[in-house]
């Protein structure tokens, strides 16, 4: 279920949404018995991992609270096509001017779960315990929609990286650019911080402080092997994080190498929409 800051962001984009599609004056639903009880429901249109069916219930209830809506799937769960995710019951105005905007959501959201359950279950299938990665999202989401999007990743089996630039100190290539490595690495000394290495050489340095979190960012497979050797012998506490162009048509080139984590921007940025449509039944 979406936890607090979700379900505020995910009321601000409602309302705005409802703005944008001036859902007040339908002027379609207005003209063709805008009173009329129907039944309808939302069928899904492939094979997808399900997210944003909780929320399925507020958008239509909040262009009628007469509106009824019983959602019969839970979010996380798999989909096959024409599964149907909820029943909707009420005036034909009523639901047919937020059907798109209902539509919209669960699109957006489902296409994040499904690209994230996708990868996920490649980890799952080439790494073994007690080195097997968890998937991690980043900050390359769309902006408004950074919870909402994170809420989509832990949907399907994903875990979610830092929200923003307060949650976690990430000294990356442009801090190290500008201030230079030797200075980062004493500014952050003893505290928890995740340290971008863009070769071996700068993660030899980096692992010598023993950070939280050694990212080495696109790495080769070979490189990525190394430094996960390195940081066996010098810092076994530190976390190997993989990152850079991650996706399902690279990552098996890093199969098995014993790493903790692997980050996509992928999963929020390029994840496509799955298809849903509303159908009328009644």
């Amino acid at each position: 279920m979406l936890n607090k800051k979700e379900k505020q962001e995910f009321v601000f984009l409602l309302k705005r949404a409802f703005r944008e599609d001036c859902v007040y004056n339908d002027i379609t639903s207005k003209a063709l018995y805008p009173s009329r009880f129907v039944k309808a429901r939302i069928v899904s249109g492939g094979n997808y991992c399900l997210a944003g069916a909780d929320a399925l219930a507020d958008i239509f209830s909040a262009r009628s609270k007469t509106t009824k809506v019983k959602v019969l799937k839970k979010d996380g769960s798999p989909l096959t096509c024409r599964a149907i995710v909820c029943e909707i019951e009420g005036s034909a105005g009523m639901i047919f001017s937020a059907e798109r905007v209902a539509l919209n959501f669960l699109s957006f959201l489902s296409g994040i779960a499904s690209k994230t359950r996708a990868l996920k279950e490649i980890i799952d299938k080439n790494w073994r315990s007690p080195r097997k990665p968890v998937l991690l999202d980043t900050r390359k989401t769309l902006p408004g929609f950074r919870y909402l999007s994170k809420y989509a990743v832990r949907c399907g089996g994903g875990v979610n990286h830092r929200f923003d630039l307060e949650d976690t100190a990430m000294v990356k290539d442009n801090h190290i650019a500008y201030a230079g490595l030797d200075f980062a690495i004493v500014a952050f000394r003893g505290k928890k911080v995740i340290f971008e290495a863009d070769d071996l050489a700068s993660a030899k340095k980096i692992l010598a402080v023993k950070p939280y979190v050694l990212l080495c960012d696109n790495f080769s497979p070979r490189q990525a092997a190394e430094a996960s050797a390195l940081r066996d012998s010098v810092s076994p506490r530190t976390l190997i994080e993989l990152s850079g162009g991650i996706d399902e048509k690279t990552i098996l080139k890093y199969k098995r190498i014993p790493i903790d984590r692997i980050s996509s921007g992928a999963l929020t940025h390029s994840a496509p929409a799955a298809d849903f449509s509303l159908e009328v039944y009644g």
